[in-house]
């Protein structure tokens, strides 16, 4: 008779497996455009505001005379600029034999993992900004969630088209093994 007993013993740092290296690929660099856009599109509301509110005379104060006040929205513009290019030099993407990977982030790193067996929907998004630019965002939903588990942003359409039939041909093939 076989042992059956259930046994969970502890792991020692030494003892984990090594992951390996990541090579991810970069995705295109016109991500910074859209984000530079929605930004600045943001940015330019909150500066309407700022710039009508100090005319009507909402806002008093002795260091904004004459028309200073016009200079402090754009102060912050070229770090706006700056943290879009590093932003979008920090993301990445990867496909492995079992998985997709997405990397993001500036301050807060972020690496997300999905394993092929887990994907149930890829779906392919095209927002108004993407369709300017040609990209599409390729969205990864799982067993079990109403959202989006994992999005990989800023791909070329042919690419993304791509990725979407070899991620369901692999969901497929190890939905089929199990």
């Amino acid at each position: 008779m076989a042992d059956t007993t259930f046994q969970n013993g502890a792991l020692e740092g030494r003892d984990l497996p090594e992951a390996g290296e990541i090579k991810f690929r970069p995705i295109d660099p016109n991500h910074t455009n859209i984000l530079m856009i929605g930004f600045g599109l943001s940015w330019l509301a909150l500066t309407t505001a700022w710039i009508t509110l100090n005319l009507i005379g909402t806002i008093q104060s002795s260091l904004f005379t004459g028309y200073s006040y016009l200079i402090l929205p754009i102060i912050p513009v070229p770090f706006i600029v700056v943290l879009c290019h590093i932003y979008t030099n920090r993301c990445g993407y990867a496909l492995r034999e079992h998985d997709v990977h997405y990397k993001h982030g500036i301050v807060w790193r972020n690496e997300a993992s999905l394993p092929f067996n887990r994907i149930q929907h890829v779906e392919v998004e095209r927002g108004p900004l993407e369709r300017l630019f040609g990209l599409s965002t390729l969205k990864f939903f799982a067993a079990g969630g109403g959202s989006a588990d994992l999005r990989i942003p800023s791909l070329p359409e042919a690419e993304a088209a791509k990725l979407r039939a070899f991620v369901l041909e692999k969901a497929g093939a190890d939905h089929d093994d199990a």
